[in-house]
């Protein structure tokens, strides 16, 4: 949510800062030659007519193989998948104290087929933990853990949302890693920035993590009653609505390029405010809920939203309609 979005737009470097432009080197491979990732094919419009299943699989099959290549940044994923795994079961924890059992195992299936989906994907692309220059990195770096998080417990903070009054007592050990998931959108940007840990798996990452947060977090807060539901709508639409085209541009063979703009990185501020403030009221400070200063907060995220929509939707068309 922080800062990042989906343009076709064609630029140099790898930036993970919020206001910094970002955009993949040119390929070293042809198009379907099972030399590039899986998303690398997509971005570079590389899916050939006719092939796109024989050069998917050429993809994940090089995926797996580059993954394997670098066993410190290997062990490295492991352990934050690790970390990410014991977060989910604390917090999961403590929801079973309080919610019915019949939803809570239905809550971990979701989550668990969740985890180890996204796990997966993010294990294809390790190829992608490289340098500007191309040279990997021997380690995951300390804002591609931070993003990995977010990417794995994303269903977390919707079951937090949906059970937001039930989890009043447990509130402060509740909160914290909950905490840490909002918190890590702001700060893996950053310290890729300031660090000199910026990495095309983060570049590409940060913006997906930040998707999928608001895909999850916004329903859970819709139907828990914490979200007017319009503003629901505008935000699920906006995020989920964004990453369904950018599959499609990229199935129908065009490239499209992942870079921050205006009107995303004032929109992604506006929710990255308001979702967390909504759960944070409803478990901890009710007071919240329903102040004048909230009902304007809405309002004004839905205008930004509906700004960085009607933006998307000229970026994306055109990007549908491109020539190659």
């Amino acid at each position: 949510m922080a800062g990042r979005d989906e343009t076709p737009q064609q630029q140099t470097g790898a930036d993970r800062s919020p206001g910094g432009g970002a955009s993949a080197p040119e390929s070293r491979a042809a198009p379907g030659d099972g030399s590039c990732t899986p998303i690398e094919l997509g971005e570079k419009g590389r899916f050939p007519r006719g092939g796109r299943l024989r050069a998917l699989v050429g993809a994940v099959r090089y995926g797996l193989a580059q993954a394997r290549a670098v066993r410190s940044r290997q062990a490295a994923f492991l352990g934050w998948t690790l970390f990410s795994a014991a977060l989910g079961a604390w917090v999961m924890g403590l929801l079973y104290r309080r919610i019915p059992v019949e939803a809570w195992t239905v809550e971990v299936a979701a989550l668990g087929a969740w985890f180890l989906l996204l796990t997966f994907v993010s294990y294809l692309h390790l190829d992608l933990v490289r340098r500007l220059d191309g040279s990997p990195w021997r380690s995951f770096l300390l804002p591609n853990g931070m993003t990995l998080s977010r990417l794995l417990l994303a269903p977390l903070l919707c079951f937090a949302s949906l059970h937001a009054t039930a989890l009043r007592p447990d509130a402060d050990l509740v909160l914290w890693p909950l905490v840490y998931l909002v918190a890590s959108d702001l700060l893996d940007g950053q310290v890729a920035r300031f660090c000199s840990m910026r990495s095309e798996w983060g570049r590409l990452a940060d913006p997906a993590a930040d998707i999928l947060l608001a895909s999850w977090f916004a329903p859970g807060l819709w139907a828990g009653g914490l979200l007017a539901p319009w503003v629901g709508f505008l935000i699920v639409f906006r995020y989920a609505g964004t990453l369904l085209a950018v599959f499609a541009v990229w199935g129908r063979g065009r490239p499209l390029w992942i870079a921050p703009t205006l009107p995303g990185r004032a929109a992604n501020l506006g929710v990255d405010v308001l979702l967390p403030g909504l759960l944070a009221g409803a478990i901890r400070w009710p007071s919240w809920l329903g102040a004048e200063w909230m009902v304007w907060l809405e309002r004004v995220v839905a205008a930004l939203v509906v700004i960085n929509i009607t933006y998307l939707s000229f970026r994306l068309a055109r990007a549908w309609t491109s020539r190659r």
